[in-house]
């Protein structure tokens, strides 16, 4: 990557904005595609903090930053050596802007006897900047972000030693902020969820302490309470906040290994109440359904851990149904042949969240499901539009024809209730029938409303 010594504006990069700054020739596209990683909703990243410490110590620097350069300001997303009110700048006042404009290594030995630089803010005034070293950040649309910059106090020189392992880090920060965007685009941000939850270590202590529970939710038949499936949810009972809901940490936990142990725990509570339930009824319990992620389903093993799981409570593969997402791989992949070897058990496989998504009708006709649950957006629309109604009909009409088992979930009205009982559609899970509970109400509930096979078709 080019160093670039700086007085004037390179050929190409006109100030077309403030007196002095230079701007990127594709500035409006920069901006579109910094915009598009959602850093500037939550400047600070902590993830990025220890690169920008490695940053410091390579260049034997007191300290270091990761900045990001809007339309008018610079931001910086994380600091080390640094006070920590010092979140931003003005453009005019930011040595990064023009890295980024130039997209080149920018090196200053004394940036207060330059003259481009000696009166902006943060070198006439605190931290009193003097030795930069600043790297662009160059994001996958090919578009400076921003910079990683190394800092000293007293003018210095940097070897090229120095600047090298900069730009190494740079690339480093490119591929954190390549997993916020993808996170956000698949509204999985970690400003959506619970700080906590951006911790692997704290995660696992909770798993392996026994903050994670489960709760179930019956699934009914509509015209007379009997219940034919019991959903396994999962909830952390966070020792300072109380019980957390699953949007506020799985998103974050879906991104780590810890899937796998915590999908192991909610499988086994599930099946544990299937044996109290049927040991407390005398008959046959109702059917667990438990909700499996991808990176379960990606580790080849399932199937196996199924199987001895049933096997050592003596229970039938009936006793089991696994919820997968709309966010399955199609076939050839692992994890729809993990689903075969699973079905190949005699364990039901439902579609959950049933029209939420795009790759309904495909996944319908490629995945190994015997069931779908219809999510509550269609039952929502057919009350608001007689168009609503026609898109919860075909869902239903499809599940028949394929002759697939099929509930709705999130009912939580009579008026819904009543909408799907005229629409022929009989079973539904949701707060209308019960919240989410522990085994002793459950157990309750479903002496006092009795069972009904889950293969029961109306």
């Amino acid at each position: 990557m080019a160093t670039a010594t700086v007085t004037d504006p390179p050929e190409g990069v006109p100030p077309v904005w403030g007196e002095g700054v230079w701007l990127h020739p594709r500035e409006e596209d920069r901006l579109e595609s910094l915009a598009s990683y959602g850093v500037l909703e939550s400047p600070t990243r902590p993830a990025l903090t220890g690169v920008a410490r490695l940053a410091a110590a390579v260049c034997a620097a007191p300290a270091a930053m990761v900045c990001l350069v809007d339309r008018h300001n610079q931001w910086f997303a994380a600091t080390h050596g640094l006070s920590h009110s010092l979140i931003g700048t003005e453009r005019i006042d930011s040595i990064c802007s023009d890295a980024v404009a130039t997209e080149s290594t920018l090196v200053l030995e004394d940036a207060s006897q330059h003259p481009r630089y000696a009166a902006t803010a943060l070198v006439s005034g605190a931290p009193h900047i003097r030795a930069y070293a600043g790297v662009p950040l160059i994001g996958r649309d090919g578009l400076p972000l921003g910079t990683l910059v190394a800092l000293d106090w007293t003018p210095r020189a940097f070897s090229s030693d120095q600047v090298a392992h900069l730009e190494i880090l740079a690339d480093q920060v490119i591929a954190q902020l390549e997993l916020q965007r993808a996170d956000r685009a698949s509204g999985r941000a970690s400003e959506h969820v619970l700080s906590d939850a951006l911790d692997a270590r704290r995660l696992r202590r909770g798993i392996e302490g026994g903050e994670f529970v489960t709760r179930f939710q019956p699934i009914v038949d509509m015209r007379d309470g009997a219940v034919i499936a019991v959903e396994t949810l999962v909830r952390w009972n966070h020792p300072d906040l109380g019980m957390v809901p699953p949007a506020l940490f799985l998103p974050a936990m879906e991104r780590t290994g810890l899937m796998i142990p915590l999908g192991r725990l909610v499988l086994a509570n599930a099946l544990d109440a299937a044996v109290h339930l049927g040991a407390t009824l005398g008959v046959e319990g109702p059917t667990m359904t438990v909700n499996i992620s991808g990176t379960e389903l990606r580790s080849p093993g399932l199937a196996a851990v199924i199987e001895r799981e049933l096997g050592r409570r003596g229970l039938s593969p009936r006793a089991l149904c696994i919820e997968v997402t709309e966010s399955m791989p199609l076939p050839g992949s692992c994890a729809v042949r993990e689903l075969e070897r699973i079905r190949d058990l005699g364990v039901e496989i439902a579609l959950d969240d049933f029209g939420s998504g795009t790759a309904t009708l495909g996944q319908v006709s490629t995945l190994p499901a015997t069931a779908i649950k219809i999510d509550r957006e269609l039952v929502v629309g057919a009350e608001e539009s007689e168009r609503g109604r026609y898109i919860l009909l075909s869902a239903r009409d499809l599940a028949r024809d394929l002759d697939l088992d099929y509930c709705v979930e999130g009912v939580e009205t009579l008026a819904q209730r009543d909408l799907l009982l005229d629409a022929g559609i009989v079973y539904g899970q949701g707060w209308l029938f019960s919240t989410p509970v522990d085994v002793p109400p459950l157990t309750a509930y479903v002496a006092d409303r009795g069972t009904a096979p889950r293969t029961r078709r109306p």
